[in-house]
């Protein structure tokens, strides 16, 4: 082979190697933006009202999701069975449904609380209200229960229910 025709050989070699690499190289760039507005509503719960007997409500602003009702019952004037009947109502005033639940504090004996054992549960809806039942119930009282004071304690917690 001459060298005449391995330098051009050389040559045309060179230039398919530039001409690949300038091929081979590429930079491509791209941006995308999202935007995603999300609303939270809002929770709170209230006790509206409470009726049938003696009682106080205390709901700290606070802690509007930890509130009590405290119920005091009138003096008892007989030795027969009876119950004392209370109710109050719940108000969910926000957005989103609300979880109830209604626990009471065991009374002294021959007591109990007319809201059931284990307390009661609702899922309210928001702008909605559930009532529930409570108070005290007895058996035949005794000399032993002359004079006694009975209250009921009743705890509400909610939480959003998904």
């Amino acid at each position: 082979m001459s060298l005449h025709k391995a330098a051009g050989l050389l040559v045309a070699a060179g230039l398919m190697i530039g001409l690949i690499g300038a091929g081979v190289s590429a930079t491509f760039t791209d941006t995308a933006t999202a935007t995603m507005t999300v609303h939270v509503g809002t929770f709170d719960i209230q006790i509206v009202d409470g009726t049938g007997a003696p009682g106080s409500i205390s709901c700290p602003a606070a802690t509007l999701d930890s509130c009590t009702i405290t119920y005091n019952a009138p003096d008892i004037l007989g030795s027969a069975p009876g119950s004392l009947p209370f109710s109050f109502t719940i108000k969910n005033t926000g957005s989103i449904v609300a979880l109830v639940t209604v626990t009471a504090s065991t009374p002294a004996a021959p007591f109990s609380d007319l809201l059931g054992a284990g307390g009661a549960q609702a899922s309210i809806a928001a702008g909605a209200t559930h009532v529930y039942a409570a108070g005290l119930q007895w058996t035949e009282l005794g000399n032993p229960n002359q004079g006694q004071s009975v209250s009921i304690v009743y705890s509400i917690s909610a939480v959003d229910h998904n």
